[in-house]
C-alpha cells in the first residue's frame, strides 16, 4: 500500500505544502515566496515572515488537496519541518500540522528541512544507491554529508560563518541587487569570463571539509575600496567572484568522495539551481567518474515536496512524532 502524507514547510520566507503518494508520487507541491514582501528591507524580517505564513498557509493547503483532488480524510499522515530556521515561521507551520495530525487523528512527523534536501534527489532517482557524499548548499547552510543509509550519516564539514549562498546574496546587494541575488551572480557567471579577476577560495588546503565564506565578503569590500575602476565590469567582477566559490563547493565534495572510497555525490540546496554550479558538478563528476545526482532548480529551492519525500521514509520505519513535537531554530 502506498501511504498518502500532507507535508509543510514553513522555515523561512517560503510557505510550501506538499502531498505526496508512496516516496516519489508528487500529487501537489505548491509554494508562495515572500521575497517581494521583504525586497524594501533588504533582508527578511521574521515578524513579517511570520504573519504572511498564517495568513496564506490554510489556502494553501485547500490549493493543494484540490491538485490533489483529495480530501482529508484522504491522508495518512502530517510532515513538517520543525528545525533550523526563523522560529517564529516554524512555529505556525508546526501548529497548523499539529492540529492537523490531532484532529485527523493520524500520525505527525518532523523533519529536518536540512537533511530533507538531499530528498529532491530521492523524489527523482529511485535507484540511488548508498554510500553517498550529499552536498547541502542551502541559503542559510552549507554541509557535506556521509550518508551510510536514510537516517545514518555523519557531517563531514559545514559552513563556519556565512554559508554559500548567503554569501552570494549579500555581494550581490553590494552591487545594488535585491534577494535574492543568486540569478543575477549566476546570469554573470554564465556569460562573463571566470578569471579577468581573483578572488581568494577560502579554507581551500585546511584540512578539512569546512567551509568559511564570510572572509570572501569581505575581500570584495575591500576590492570594491581598491579596483573601483573595475566595477564598470560588473559581470566579470561577479563572474570571477562567483568561480571562487564553485572552486571551493567542488574541491571539498570531490575530496570528500575521495578520501571516503565513494563514487556517487548528491547535490542540493537553494544555490544547487545555479546553471554555473550544476554545469561545474557535471563536468567534474564526468571527468572523475563519480555518479551525480542534481534535482531540477524548482526542487532546489525551499519546497514541501522534499520534506514529504523523507518524511515518507521515516513513517515507513515507524519514526513518528508526537504532540510534543518541539520546534528549533538552529541546526545543532
Amino acid at each position: 500500500m502506498e501511504y498518502i502524507g500532507l507535508g509543510i514547510d514553513t522555515t523561512f520566507d517560503d510557505t510550501s505544502i506538499a502531498i505526496l503518494r508512496g516516496k516519489s508520487e508528487i500529487l501537489a507541491n505548491v509554494t508562495l515566496s515572500q521575497y517581494k514582501e521583504h525586497e524594501e528591507f533588504g533582508g527578511v524580517v521574521p515578524e513579517r515572515a511570520s504573519r504572511k505564513h498564517m495568513e496564506v498557509i490554510n489556502p494553501l493547503i485547500e490549493d493543494a488537496l484540490k491538485q490533489a483532488k483529495l480530501t482529508f480524510q484522504e491522508l495518512d499522515y502530517i510532515a513538517v519541518s520543525n528545525y533550523p530556521g526563523l522560529l517564529g515561521s516554524i512555529l505556525i507551520g508546526v501548529t497548523v500540522a499539529k492540529s492537523l495530525a490531532y484532529s485527523l487523528q493520524i500520525p505527525l512527523v518532523g523533519v529536518n528541512h536540512v537533511e530533507a534536501h538531499p530528498y529532491a534527489n530521492f523524489l527523482l532517482y529511485n535507484n540511488m544507491d548508498f554510500p553517498m557524499i550529499h552536498l547541502v548548499v542551502a541559503g542559510g547552510h552549507t554541509l557535506i554529508f556521509h550518508a551510510r543509509d536514510h537516517f545514518d550519516y555523519d557531517i563531514l564539514g559545514r559552513s563556519v560563518d556565512d554559508a554559500a549562498g548567503e554569501c552570494v546574496d549579500k555581494v550581490a546587494k553590494m552591487f545594488g541587487y535585491p534577494m535574492p541575488g543568486g540569478p543575477i551572480v549566476d546570469q554573470c557567471a554564465l556569460t562573463a569570463p571566470s578569471d579577468t579577476y581573483q578572488f581568494p577560495r577560502p579554507v581551500l588546503n585546511q584540512n578539512n571539509y569546512n567551509f568559511s565564506f564570510s572572509g570572501l565578503k569581505t575581500a570584495m569590500l575591500r576590492f570594491r575600496e581598491e579596483q573601483p575602476e573595475a566595477l564598470k565590469h560588473e559581470a566579470d567582477v561577479l563572474s570571477s567572484f562567483f568561480q571562487s566559490i564553485v572552486d571551493v563547493l567542488l574541491y571539498k565534495t570531490f575530496k570528500a568522495a575521495h578520501n571516503k572510497k565513494i563514487e556517487r555525490i548528491s547535490v542540493s540546496g537553494g544555490l544547487a539551481a545555479s546553471k554555473k554550479l550544476r554545469q561545474s558538478f557535471e563536468e567534474a563528476a564526468q571527468d572523475k567518474k563519480i555518479k551525480l545526482y542534481y534535482p531540477p532548480p524548482q526542487l532546489c529551492t525551499d519546497n514541501a515536496a522534499m520534506v514529504t519525500c523523507l518524511a515518507a521514509y521515516k513513517f515507513e520505519q515507524g519514526l513518528i512524532d508526537d504532540l510534543q513535537l518541539g520546534v528549533f531554530a538552529n541546526l545543532s
